[in-house]
């Protein structure tokens, strides 16, 4: 069983790398892929998509992945928070950590943690998602 620790220790400080589904280099959606990959679980994948998620008017998450995944009230570890853009769009995903943080990887920091609490994040914080097919 993945832990937490397990997923911390692996993923904190890859660097960025737009459409980036390795250790050498993740955007936010290849994080979860990978997370969820280690927890035996396939997330389906666009083979392509703008570098900007919402360029356009484009909501990549919510039009391609919400059957796979469920809103939630409250969220436990490894549920997916998404963020919106100025715009109302997603454009940003993280998984959620205990303690009231999250983890996700940003195009100037790469793989970090942050506070759900913080301000910056806080504020567009779009709503917290569970895999569908996890019945725990």
């Amino acid at each position: 069983m993945v832990t937490e620790q397990d997923m911390i220790s692996k993923y904190l400080g890859v660097p960025f790398k737009h459409q980036g589904r390795s250790l050498e280099g993740l955007d936010c959606y290849g994080l979860l892929i990978l997370v969820y990959r280690d927890l035996g679980i396939d997330l389906f994948d666009l083979e392509r998509y703008e570098q900007d998620w919402s360029q356009n008017g484009a909501d990549h998450f919510i039009d391609n992945y919400h059957l796979q995944w469920e809103p939630v009230d409250k969220s436990r570890s490894f549920d997916v928070v998404l963020f919106k853009d100025c715009k109302g769009l997603v454009n940003h995903a993280g998984i959620v950590l205990s303690k009231g943080r999250f983890i996700h990887s940003c195009f100037n920091a790469g793989t970090v943690i942050n506070r759900l609490s913080d301000r910056q994040w806080n504020r567009q914080i779009h709503g917290f998602y569970r895999y569908k097919y996890d019945h725990n």
